[in-house]
């Protein structure tokens, strides 16, 4: 049954380089953690278009035959870099895998074929009973292993409500913020 009391954070930002990007969402007006009032993330969602806000196209990819891939994760603490499934703030990641290759360089003729794979690993992800952030800030992050030709837009949709912290619920997120 869908909860009546949800409401959605969005961010989204553009990136072409190999350097480590990020965007956070500022949660503090939703939260007081020293309080027991949360953010719990019911739902969330990554989305990957161009800059423009349409498809990714082969000449997005590379102006001669190329492939690109790029991580993007959000996380309940600040990072520098894609973090491990190990890392206990990590709650959502997804990784784009595009190519613009040859069928048979011999033949010309048959042209090339753009491949785009996107590994879900957890997107979109529904979370039974919510992932608390602990913390006033959603981080937002992309790294690509080869620079695109084109802007990409990385898009984050996060489904959330606040929740005053039980005992048992305290005692599940530090069960859960210190389980490895």
């Amino acid at each position: 049954m869908a909860r009546t009391d949800t409401f959605f954070l969005r961010t989204s930002f553009d990136t072409t380089s190999t350097n480590y990007a990020s965007s956070d969402i500022d949660i503090s007006p939703y939260v007081d953690p020293a309080r027991g009032k949360v953010l719990v993330v019911d739902k969330a969602f990554i989305s990957f278009s161009t800059n423009g806000g349409g498809p990714i196209l082969q000449a997005d990819i590379d102006a001669v035959i190329g492939h690109r891939s790029l991580g993007a994760q959000a996380c309940s603490e600040k990072q520098t870099a894609l973090v491990s499934m190990s890392n206990n703030s990590l709650f959502l990641r997804s990784n784009l895998y595009v190519s613009n290759t040859v069928l048979d360089a011999s033949s010309p003729a048959l042209g090339t074929m753009g491949m785009i794979q996107e590994t879900s690993a957890l997107n979109p992800a529904e979370y039974m009973g919510g992932f608390i952030i602990p913390t006033s800030g959603i981080h937002c992050g992309v790294d690509a292993t080869v620079a695109f030709t084109a802007e990409l837009k990385v898009g984050y949709l996060f489904e959330v409500h606040t929740e005053k912290l039980s005992l048992q619920r305290i005692q599940e997120l530090l069960v859960s913020l210190t389980a490895n």
